[in-house]
């Protein structure tokens, strides 16, 4: 083997090095983002189930609120006197 043959062995060795190097690299980036997607993903879900929560809340405050603004007008009213039986004395 002659020197030419020795470097050119030397520049094939060092480049498929380099290769796998970088390419072991963006593997370890490629699934440590999965896991940083997939940890985000869980973290909206989350909070995509408080709104969720949060709003049925106010739905159902709204309804009840509804509800009450369009009973009729003999219910919401304030008993007359004369409808009030007396309070018993002691």
């Amino acid at each position: 083997m002659g020197v030419f043959e020795f470097i050119i062995l030397l520049v094939l060795i060092s480049t498929l090095g380099k290769v796998l190097s970088d390419r072991a690299d963006s593997r370890a980036l490629s699934q440590g983002g999965s896991r940083a997607d997939a940890e985000e993903i869980e973290r909206l879900r989350s909070a995509v189930d408080d709104l969720s929560a949060r709003l049925s809340f106010l739905e159902e405050e709204r309804d009840f609120y509804r509800d009450l603004l369009e009973a009729p007008d003999d219910d919401r009213a304030l008993p007359s006197s004369h409808e009030v039986p007396p309070e018993p004395r002691d």
